[in-house]
């Protein structure tokens, strides 16, 4: 068995650390960037992979996004990589178990696949119409067979801002695509979860949401037992979580097959949307603070 790791994007304050700690856990690291990036990656044994840019950046940039991570993929599967980690240029997990994760991977393997996507619990927001649920794009590790449906990029139009699937259109119509807010609305993290349930709907020849994809095709965990650090410019560290608008899910109501469906879309201000903005400022607070903990204590290990 071999695994690899898989760090996309652009090269970033603290990606030295990152790059050496990945080393550590696995067999083949390849580092996924831009062709202008050259200057700024550190000679080793690892792969580099120096790609041109989309000419279409996608919204948020999701395309360079998709692009770097596909291609890191094809590298891995050419390399004889049977799991794999889809990673940042810019976080540094300073509690990474690899044979754990391996181990939820493999746990009840669905039918006709070859194991479950391990993610973060907290990014995986639910809501009405299913299409426009998510996935985080933060983290993901499994089967190079299962990452490649989640990643790949087979299909996917370099040349538009966004890709809804086929069926997706069919299923909620074009008219929201008008909308000139379908950008921010539909995230990121939202395109990444419609093709993936396209492309795994295919493979299972049924329809399924969200909830089942996320309950019997996934594993979610809490994202603090990664012991992530998130850089920032000039030494600084970046709040992970983010958007107190929603609910979100945990690892504690994935475990329990709780989870509490929103609608599409922003929610309506009311009255606890000040405190909950007030309420979020205290936690970024905190979890800036636990990541610098985190982090001095990291280097003290070095």
């Amino acid at each position: 068995m071999k695994t690899a790791c898989i760090i996309q994007g652009n090269i970033r304050e603290g990606f030295e650390l990152v790059l050496h700690e990945m080393k550590k856990h696995f067999d083949v690291v390849i580092i996924s960037t831009w062709i202008d990036e050259v200057t700024g990656i550190p000679l080793g044994d690892h792969s580099i992979l120096l790609n041109e840019k989309p000419s279409v950046t996608g919204f948020s940039h999701r395309n360079y996004q998709r692009y770097s991570t596909a291609r890191g993929l094809e590298e891995a599967r050419a390399l004889g990589c049977d799991y794999v980690l889809k990673w940042r240029t810019d976080m540094l997990p300073t509690k990474l178990n690899v044979p754990l994760l391996i181990t939820w991977a493999d746990t009840d393997i669905p039918s006709f696949l070859t194991s479950r996507i391990v993610t973060c619990a907290f990014r995986n927001l639910t809501v009405y119409e299913d299409w426009f649920s998510s996935i985080p794009d933060l983290f993901a590790f499994g089967h190079i067979d299962m990452m490649e449906l989640l990643w790949g990029d087979e299909g996917f139009d370099y040349q538009r801002m966004c890709n809804p699937p086929h069926q997706m259109l069919l299923d909620e119509g074009h008219e929201w695509l008008e909308d000139n807010k379908s950008g921010g609305l539909w995230c990121a993290e939202s395109e990444l979860y419609a093709i993936f349930k396209d492309r795994l709907q295919k493979k299972v020849k049924k329809n399924l949401t969200h909830e089942i994809i996320a309950q019997d095709y996934m594993r979610l965990f809490d994202h603090p037992k990664l012991g992530i650090v998130w850089f920032g410019p000039n030494n600084s560290f970046r709040p992970i979580m983010q958007a107190y608008e929603h609910s979100w899910w945990s690892e504690k109501k994935w475990e329990k097959g709780f989870v509490k469906k929103n609608h599409f879309g922003y929610p309506n201000i009311s009255f606890l949307s000040p405190f909950k903005k007030k309420a979020n400022k205290i936690f970024h607070f905190y979890e800036v603070w636990y990541q610098r903990k985190l982090f001095n204590k990291y280097m003290a290990c070095l």
